[in-house]
């Protein structure tokens, strides 16, 4: 059924479902500005969901942009079918074949994440965004 204001993740996407789940668990409020996630892509400002990694970084954001050498190790990701590792401040939201605390990376969402209700197939996304627009121009033309 459609809802309006409502949106949904999909099952198909690749984001890691640790990922997804706190996307359906947060509201806008638990988003942040930050520049935090500059590994390899300095000073580029991103929303986040709000984690304590975050929270501990705040106001040091600095540290982020050093793409240094030898920043730990946080995880493991396959790109294009080949395995790299994460380094702390890398910007990659995590995705199905993410390893490693995923709180430790960016979670990319922004204000309206809060609109964000459930996790469904694409399919029947799609149906409910047509069955809704059936609706509100079946309501128009009544009116």
């Amino acid at each position: 059924m459609f809802h309006p204001g409502r949106a949904h993740s999909s099952s198909e996407s690749r984001a890691h479902p640790q990922y997804k789940q706190k996307l359906v668990d947060a509201v806008g409020e638990d988003t942040v500005h930050t520049i935090l996630f500059g590994h390899g892509w300095p000073y580029a400002p991103v929303r986040t969901l709000r984690t304590a990694f975050v929270e501990e970084w705040a106001g040091k954001e600095e540290r982020g942009q050093q793409s240094r050498p030898d920043e730990p190790v946080i995880g493991h990701t396959i790109i294009a079918g080949q395995e790299m590792p994460v380094l702390r401040f890398m910007g990659m939201p995590p995705n199905s074949d993410s390893s490693g605390d995923i709180e430790l990376r960016s979670l990319l969402a922004g204000q309206a994440v809060g609109q964000i209700h459930d996790i469904k197939p694409a399919q029947e996304i799609v149906r409910d965004l047509v069955d809704g627009v059936r609706e509100i121009l079946h309501r128009g033309a009544s009116e």
